[in-house]
């Protein structure tokens, strides 16, 4: 099942696929192009949206684990 997480940019989708794991991962997409993928649907859908906000030119901010 094809889903568009970014409701102003139908551009990204979020599928599951096998990509070299076990299981079928959560894969995201943007106009076809590998952007991510995780285990949980969850993590893939922050994933687009961070990437659709980087996109259109919202700063970026890289955590460090303490």
């Amino acid at each position: 099942m094809k889903k568009h997480p970014v409701r102003s940019d139908k551009r990204y989708t979020i599928t599951k696929e096998f990509c070299g794991y076990q299981d079928a991962r959560f894969v995201v997409r943007f106009c076809g192009d590998w952007v991510a993928q995780s285990q949980f649907y969850a993590s893939a859908l922050v994933r687009a949206v961070g990437e659709s906000a980087i996109r259109r030119g919202a700063v970026a901010m890289e955590g460090k684990p303490a």
